[in-house]
């Protein structure tokens, strides 16, 4: 019987650590971040807000327009920041290519249910209604950690100036 119960708890913790590894694989984590950027391009901003934890942390400091963006506290700051900025993408006729290199996530044993990812973006951002394109270069690094509704946004730190 306590063979029994031993192994039970082993397989319960066995399934906890693989199920954080696969969700927080590479492509695992790198799929979340993608359907983040695809509700702030389309303007669901109430979805995207969903996907943010309500402890969220963020600083942004965007020097890749004028004024800068300096965004610093946690959930409603950055839900206010994505709203705003997905009213101009349709009227500016905003679509972007993004590529992320030197893509890292670690994970800690003592915490199987968050990652720490990392990496240096490269985005270029097409405004066709203005005729602008404008390229840009940051370095992000993200908190997500799964919750009984899902993955979420624990912290965001991200640097972002244009590209030289």
């Amino acid at each position: 019987m306590v063979k029994k119960f031993l192994l039970l708890v082993l397989l319960v913790v066995a399934g906890v650590y693989a199920y954080g590894a696969i969700l927080f694989s590479e492509s695992g984590s790198e799929r979340f971040l993608d359907e983040l950027e695809t509700l702030s391009l389309q303007g669901n901003s109430k979805e995207f807000c969903d996907r943010l934890h309500e402890d969220m942390a963020v600083s942004i400091d965007d020097r890749s327009a004028d004024p800068p963006a300096d965004i610093k506290g946690g959930k409603e700051e950055y839900c206010g920041y994505v709203a705003f900025a997905a009213k101009g993408y349709e009227l500016l006729g905003i679509s972007t290519e993004v590529q992320r290199d030197d893509f890292t996530v670690l994970r800690s044993w003592l915490h199987p249910w968050t990652a720490e990812v990392s990496y240096q973006e490269s985005r270029t951002t097409h405004m066709s209604r203005v005729n602008v394109t404008l390229k840009t270069h940051s370095d992000d690094q993200w908190t997500l950690v799964n919750t009984f509704g899902g993955v979420k946004v624990m912290r965001l730190t991200s640097e972002t100036r244009l590209a030289q």
